[in-house]
């Protein structure tokens, strides 16, 4: 049950409705969209969301576009009367039809994994696809019949080829005859009634032998079809209705072959007028950034926008505040509180909409991971509702709404009031309301309620199942944040409000002294108590932040520091292993020299000599290690360098003896400058950036070429793509694709100018129009 009868225009959902009609492509489609019910039936409710979703992702992922035309008669109830055929137009229409439903029976049989529900809703068709063949053998591209049709068909065309020559012969003599003497008002040959006539000037009428087909308006002019002419345009009359009848023949047996099916040909019309309607559903849902939630016995929504006031907002490119909630059994009632124009009413009704929404089978504008439950019962009591024709006034008409709800209200209904209590004096107001807020509650109803009334508030504390919930307001710049806080009430920040629309101050000031001190004192409180609070929130998500960014610093130069000590004992290892191979081969020189001297019985000139072939070696040793020792010495401030044996680099900050302070990143370290060697600029981009092993792991396993940014504010948008970005270049990625949508193109603009003077981007272009055209940016960095 959904109350009150007018339900769909209170929460905006008409609307919706309208935007989904702009979407559809066919009037039959256009006659699904009019029928839109909203259910509680959570298997149909299931069923529709999910229909919509495979067709949502078919759009984003550009698999399947078909264009089709079904609003035409397939005259079904004249069809199979005895002579009857189809014109040619209907004809082409219907071959249009049964190809777009082939494609679409072969994609859904493709890919029923992936979209059972297409595959659901396209099974069973019983249609010969060679009717489609048929159909081509006798019509062209254009429409128009083949001359190839039928025997007879083309026997006819052939005679009628001839005919006309024959005419064009005869009559171009006839022309240049009656020319010669002057009787003719135009030079060229005219047609009429579908007839070759001459333009004879009427004075000369008489004279030319033929049959006086017309006459200028004037009666200048006077079109004769001359005598000659009369058995040959005759015969030619004859031809073209030989050929029309032949060509009825040809429609009347193709139209028997489609009566065959016509039955499933009109289910398969019928198909594709409710997959026009889903498709209008999904486009809907990717233009407005809706997904699929999932269904279940608690409603727990993150990220939740009203679709309507997001596209007044993108147009006065202001950005829309998310809205979080839950309910469940510990809280099944939200009482929200706050100022005036603060967001209650948007909030109220941003939650009422979109449970409209998706038991409508829609997608709905908030995070995927947003849970819902379906209700039996939606009721809603909001906006004025005095009627003077029922003779209600404002608080009459709450009351009526009131007592509606309390009497059909239980643990399967949603309720909606805004206000409560509004309408009446606020000494007997607010009772009443506590009163319809108690037998609510009592009756285990969900839902939410606004208010102004401190006793309401003050109820909603102690019952158990009900939350406050306040509206924000920044008491600084004296403007409300539109963000919803459930756990304490709000102030409705009277005065406040009332300042920052330029009421008078003295004026202000006479209203505070006559407002009941107890409740004036409670109002500041609550609104210091808000502000505090929101200002604790704003201060530990920035110190949680800090503490995330030291946590990976320390990591990160934790993992660099026993990187390097283990590139130490490598490098030590090494040098001991070069030392002991030194001097094992000076010993076997040694030797060598040794027993040359011996077997040559120290022969002055060939001991002379060994001993200089010793000194070389030596003298060749020395000079190597004192170039090594220069290069390794010749370094200055400013210099890129490598750490030997790693892909660890970086920049040369300060020198001390043999030490050398990099810059690694983030990070400062100090090693010897031994362990380094100078690397060029073009060296440097094909080494990466030193990141830890783990931490380097975990940013290639968690990256990915494709971001979609469409819905998000565009501080954080551009935020998120300058680190996706600088990912992209640690790890060496090229190619990157970009989803910012299409819409009014503010926040594509956005990007294009905040990413124009990146240097590291070699060009940025649009993706091809089948696969998202200029709401997809391909990125390609240098």
């Amino acid at each position: 049950m959904f109350y009150p009868k007018n339900i769909s225009e209170k929460l905006g959902m008409d609307l919706v409705v309208s935007s989904t009609l702009d979407r559809c492509s066919t009037d039959a489609g256009r006659e699904h969209v009019h029928k839109i019910k909203c259910s509680g039936d959570i298997s149909l409710v299931g069923l529709w969301l999910e229909q919509t979703e495979e067709i949502r992702q078919i759009l984003n992922k550009g698999e399947l576009s078909i264009s089709f035309y079904i609003d035409f008669d397939l005259c079904l109830k004249t069809a199979h009367i005895a002579g009857f055929f189809y014109e040619v137009e209907t004809i082409q229409q219907i071959q249009d039809c049964l190809r777009a439903l082939k494609r679409f029976v072969q994609f859904s049989e493709d890919r029923k994994t992936a979209y059972p529900r297409l595959a659901q809703l396209f099974e069973d068709l019983h249609i010969d696809w060679s009717l489609v063949d048929s159909i081509d053998k006798i019509l062209e591209i254009d429409g128009e019949i083949k001359s190839s049709a039928s025997l007879g068909l083309q026997k006819i065309i052939t005679a009628i080829k001839r005919a006309e020559r024959n005419i064009i012969k005869s009559s171009n003599l006839i022309f240049s005859q009656v020319k010669d003497k002057g009787m003719l008002a135009d030079t060229e040959l005219g047609i009429k009634n579908g007839r070759i006539v001459l333009p004879v000037l009427s004075e000369y009428k008489r004279k030319v032998t033929g049959v006086l087909i017309d006459q200028s308006g004037t009666g200048k002019i006077s079109y004769i079809e001359p005598l000659e002419l009369v058995g040959l345009n005759n015969e030619l009359a004859e031809l073209h209705i030989k050929k029309r009848q032949e060509i009825i023949s040809i429609l009347r047996k193709i139209t028997a072959e489609i009566i065959i099916y016509l039955s499933e040909i009109n289910r398969g019309l019928q198909k594709l007028a409710v997959y026009d309607f889903i498709r209008a559903k999904a486009r809907l849902a990717l233009d407005w950034d809706s997904h699929l939630p999932k269904l279940s016995n608690e409603t727990s929504v993150f990220g939740a926008k009203h679709p309507l006031l997001q596209e007044r907002l993108i147009k006065e490119q202001k950005d829309i505040v998310p809205l979080d909630y839950l309910f469940n059994y510990a809280q099944r009632l939200i009482v929200i509180s706050g100022p005036n124009a603060g967001g209650k009413s948007v909030a109220l009704k941003t939650i009422g909409l979109l449970q409209f929404m998706l038991q409508s089978g829609f997608l709905v504008p908030c995070k995927s991971e947003s849970t819902f439950v379906i209700f039996d019962n939606i009721f809603v009591d909001m906006g004025d509702n005095q009627s003077i024709e029922s003779d209600l006034s404002t608080y009459s008409s709450h009351l009526k709404a009131a007592k509606h709800i309390i009497n059909f209200c239980n643990e399967q209904t949603m309720v909606l009031m805004d206000e409560i209590g509004t309408g009446t004096d606020p000494m007997f107001g607010g009772p009443m309301a506590e009163a319809i807020l108690e037998e609510i509650h009592r009756k285990n109803a969900f839902g939410v309620i606004t208010t102004h009334f401190s006793n309401i508030k003050t109820k909603a504390d102690k019952l158990e199942g009900v939350s406050n919930a306040a509206m924000l307001f920044d008491l600084d710049k004296l403007i409300p944040l539109y963000k919803l806080q459930i756990g304490q009430p709000g102030s409705s920040f009277v005065y406040e409000v009332a300042s920052n629309i330029g009421l008078n101050k003295t004026l202000i000031k006479r209203a505070k002294q006559l407002t009941n001190t107890k409740q004036y004192d409670l109002d500041a409180l609550l609104a210091e108590v808000q502000s505090q609070k929101e200002k604790l929130r704003l201060e530990q998500q920035l110190i949680n932040k800090k503490a995330e960014e030291a946590a990976l610093m320390e990591k990160e130069y934790r993992l660099l520091k026993e990187d390097l000590e283990a590139q130490k004992n490598e490098i030590i290892l090494q040098a001991n292993k070069e030392a002991r191979n030194a001097i094992l081969n000076a010993n076997k020189d040694i030797e060598k020299t040794i027993r040359l001297i011996q077997e040559n019985k120290a022969d002055k000139l060939k001991t002379k000599q060994a001993r200089q072939d010793l000194q070389s070696k030596a003298n060749s040793s020395n000079v190597l290690h004192q170039r090594e020792d220069e290069l390794k010495l010749n370094f200055e401030v400013g210099d890129l360098v490598q750490i030997r044996a790693t892909n660890t680099s970086g920049e040369i900050v300060a020198l001390q003896k043999d030490k050398a302070t990099l810059q690694v990143g983030t990070i400062t370290t100090k090693t010897s400058i031994k362990n380094l060697e100078k690397i060029g600029k073009s060296s440097t981009k094909k080494i990466k950036k030193y990141i830890s092993n783990t931490s380097y792991s975990e940013k290639q396993g968690s990256f990915r070429i494709e971001k979609d940014i469409r819905g998000m504010r565009t501080f954080e948008a551009l935020k998120e793509i300058d680190v996706w970005i600088d990912n992209a270049i640690i790890l060496g990625v090229s190619t990157l694709r970009l989803l910012h949508g299409k819409g009014n193109g503010i926040l594509k603009a956005e990007v294009r100018r905040h990413l124009k003077p990146n240097t590291a981007i070699h060009s940025i272009t649009y993706e091809r129009v089948d696969l998202g055209g200029e709401g997809i940016s391909i990125i390609e960095l240098k």
